[in-house]
């Protein structure tokens, strides 16, 4: 940069720097207007320290940078395209007026101030449409992310209301009912795999130690297939329930499924198993020595007692009563 070019720039920095800020800061409806004094004075100050730079050196960095800064700072205000027009149509409004005043200047220095106000306003378009592109994609991004979210937070309640549904319906479909103290009975409906088999097992196991079980009474007449898979969660649970003092009776064998049974060549020798319900709670009671006994029919009360003479009073049958004139006629038909 030449001695003139350098000197002018000095100059001009100096005084058009209330000028530059007057023009950026007057436009109405710009975001600029709302600066302070003081903020708006050091706007204009690093747009004539970025043009002293540039035309200092080979390339526009620092006027890149002072546009990454403004979009920067005045983005979240509310910057848009006119404002960014408007920083470069007010910096060509102090310039040029200033620049034609300068004969001194060399046509060289003339253009590279051209060329830098050319820079300017386009530059500031390209950063506006840049900053305008990664906002929509910030926006979209953050609408996806909502959307994303409200799904995910369906599928959770969607989960968690299939959940609690299928808790009921597995807490349904293995019921335990006491039907004496220490008398559990357990039936079972429906397939039963690992998954039940182990649901079993933990809630047997806590009933058995809530109500002081010392038997249990398992039903499978509901079970429609009936395996060696079965055989064997049914082994499993009775050895996990005597491990706690309490017998396991199995009941509910049709003769389809012992039959399958012998085909498998299932060892349920260590169960005590029964054809029916009523056979197991027989054996439940047995084991705890206890009956069913009928009740006794109620006695007929005894008739109450008299004495002889209501007693002769009341064997007597009572007699007609009859009238005088009855019995002067009985009378006369007598002795005639």
């Amino acid at each position: 940069m030449s001695d003139t070019l350098q000197a002018w720039l000095e100059r001009v920095e100096t005084d058009a720097l209330e000028d530059l800020r007057c023009r950026i800061c007057t436009r109405a409806g710009s975001v600029f207007k709302t600066l302070p004094e003081a903020e708006g004075r050091d706007l204009a100050a690093r747009l004539l320290a970025a043009v002293r730079r540039d035309l200092a050196g080979t390339d526009h960095s620092a006027l890149r940078e002072l546009l990454t800064w403004v979009t920067r700072e005045f983005t979240p205000k509310g910057l848009g395209y006119a404002d960014l027009r408007q920083l470069a149509v007010s910096t060509r409004q102090v310039l040029v007026p200033r620049m034609n005043a300068a004969p001194e200047l060399e046509l060289e220095a003339r253009t590279r101030v051209e060329e830098w106000l050319f820079q300017l306003g386009l530059l500031g378009a390209m950063r506006y449409v840049a900053q305008r592109e990664r906002v929509f994609q910030e926006q979209a991004a953050q609408l996806e992310v909502r959307q994303l979210e409200g799904q995910l937070l369906e599928l959770k309640a969607a989960f968690e209301e299939e959940t609690r549904l299928l808790d009921l319906i597995r807490q349904a479909s293995t019921p335990i009912a006491p039907v004496y103290d220490g008398i559990l009975v357990v039936p079972l409906v429906g397939v039963f795999d690992a998954f039940r088999a182990k649901l079993l097992t933990e809630t047997l196991l806590a009933c058995v130690v809530k109500a002081r079980a010392q038997v249990v009474i398992l039903d499978i007449s509901g079970v429609p297939v009936f395996d060696a898979e079965a055989a064997d969660h049914i082994v499993r649970t009775s050895r996990a329930v005597r491990l706690l003092g309490t017998r396991l009776i199995l009941v509910g064998l049709s003769p389809t499924v012992a039959r399958t049974i012998i085909e498998l060549g299932v060892d349920l020798s260590g169960l005590t198993t029964l054809s029916t319900l009523q056979d197991g709670l027989a054996r439940a009671l047995t084991l705890l020595k206890l009956e069913i006994v009928p009740m006794a029919r109620p006695s007929k009360p005894a008739a109450p007692r008299t004495s002889g003479s209501e007693a002769s009073r009341t064997s007597r049958p009572e007699q007609p009563r009859t009238s005088g004139r009855d019995a002067s006629r009985n009378s006369g038909r007598n002795s005639s």
